[in-house]
């Protein structure tokens, strides 16, 4: 497996996804960033007899790079495996890899699944490579509540059949009734009814009015053509006889950045995405509640928390350790 030239006139967050790889397939882990200067200058299509104009669109390019390494940095924090060096000269590889480093080198080598614009060709991919952002999405969901998370998607990790795994998950939560019987005319063998992933806070009282989630997990870059906000309205009314009270928050969990045009910013992007999609833990956002989960689960029993598949996390570095191993170690 190759690099692909650097996306230059993609700019922005692929750009930066180029750059990481950059770091993790080079021998010390080390980019040197103005050698972006001299990539973009090589890399226009055709020679600009205007020195000045072309300087400042390779000043462009490498400024735009720069911008988006830095809101990971910023938004991320300790979940972020890349920093700039002591004098701002290079990009490099972080010694400690956490876990919610690990989380994003995850989300940062799914997300180019079935895309070869930075990797060629595109990496191989199986259903359990797939269900580890499950795991990541689940304590995701733990750290954005702060509380409990049940990985409900189907395969379930106990092979549980969907309303005793209903009933199973809303004891726990505290609410709703669940229908002993398939009600008339409902799927016989319902998986999930859309929702992957259940999250919930703790009350004092343990009484209703908890901040409650219900999630959806996508690996597919055909993620926008779902949303679990059609979901929770059948899955409340068909499979309970007396619904949770609590109001439900649609969530999006996805291992990819978003793409903004020049006259959009994130934050814009992020406003109108939320209108149909709920809550949309992305790359900038999972690796840091799911670091935060990962704190959570560790001491879950001590503080009354149920949170699920924290015990497969090694299944998260284990992708990530063999990528680099088998997938970058030629590039």
């Amino acid at each position: 497996m190759i690099l692909a030239k650097a996306p230059i006139m993609d700019g922005g967050w692929l750009l930066a996804d180029w750059l990481e790889f950059k770091v993790l397939t080079s021998e010390f882990h080390v980019f040197r960033l103005r050698e972006l200067l001299y990539i973009s200058d090589e890399e226009q299509d055709e020679e600009n007899l205007d020195i000045g104009e072309q300087d400042s669109i390779n000043q462009a390019v490498l400024e735009s790079a720069l911008n988006e390494i830095t809101q990971r940095i910023q938004f991320l924090k300790t979940a972020y495996p890349f920093d700039f060096s002591s004098d701002d000269s290079e990009l490099i590889l972080k010694e400690e890899i956490t876990a919610g480093s690990y989380v994003y080198l995850y989300c940062l080598f799914i997300s180019h699944i079935k895309r070869e614009d930075v990797l060629i060709p595109d990496p191989p991919h199986s259903n359990a490579d797939r269900d580890i952002l499950q795991i990541c999405a689940t304590l995701a969901a733990a750290g954005k509540v702060h509380g409990n998370a049940i990985s409900f998607g189907f395969p379930r990790p106990d092979h549980s059949h969907f309303i005793n795994a209903l009933d199973k998950a809303y004891k726990k939560i505290g609410e709703g009734v669940i229908v002993e019987t398939i009600p008339a005319g409902a799927p016989a063998h319902k998986k999930d009814a859309g929702i992957d992933v259940i999250a919930w806070e703790n009350t004092p009282d343990d009484a209703a009015g908890k901040i409650y989630i219900l999630g959806q997990v996508a690996t597919g870059q055909n993620w926008e053509d779902k949303s679990v906000r059609l979901d929770i309205g059948p899955f409340h009314k068909i499979w309970f006889t007396r619904q949770p009270v609590s109001t439900p928050i649609p969530a999006m969990f996805i291992p990819f950045c978003l793409d903004t045009h020049s006259s959009q910013s994130l934050k814009e992007v992020i406003y109108y995405k939320t209108f149909n999609f709920g809550d949309l833990i992305y790359r900038y956002r999972l690796p840091a509640y799911a670091a935060k989960g990962y704190e959570l689960a560790e001491k879950q029993h001590e503080n009354g928390l149920y949170i699920e598949r924290f015990n497969e996390f090694d299944k998260v570095r284990q992708y990530v350790d063999h990528f680099r191993a088998t997938q970058l170690a030629s590039s």
